[in-house]
């Protein structure tokens, strides 16, 4: 029998791996330009960086959203609390608010 060579047969799905990867890193630099200007709404507006419905809502769209697509709905809103939270520190940062 011989052996596989783990590189090449991979090669394709890593290369597959690695588009898509560009892909999500365009997707989050896209939804965090969005944050910067709702960030800078609040500012404007003196809005609370941290909107606790808005935050329940979309972990909860999510993961509805992960169920469909047959992926783990409490790994993506793992993620997305740790996406929330760093869009939280922008928006702190944006409107010069304290974070208590």
């Amino acid at each position: 029998m011989d052996k596989i060579n783990e590189e090449e047969i991979l090669k394709p799905l890593r290369a597959e791996i690695d588009h898509l990867d560009r892909e999500l890193i365009a997707l989050l630099a896209k939804r965090f330009d969005v944050v910067h200007r709702v960030g800078e709404i609040k500012k404007k507006y003196n809005l609370s960086p941290i909107q606790p419905k808005r935050m329940e809502q979309v972990l909860e769209r999510v993961a509805s959203l992960a169920e469909e697509h047959h992926i783990d709905p409490d790994f993506v809103k793992n993620l997305y609390h740790m996406m929330i939270d760093h869009a939280h520190a922008l928006e702190f940062e944006i409107t010069g608010q304290d974070h208590e």
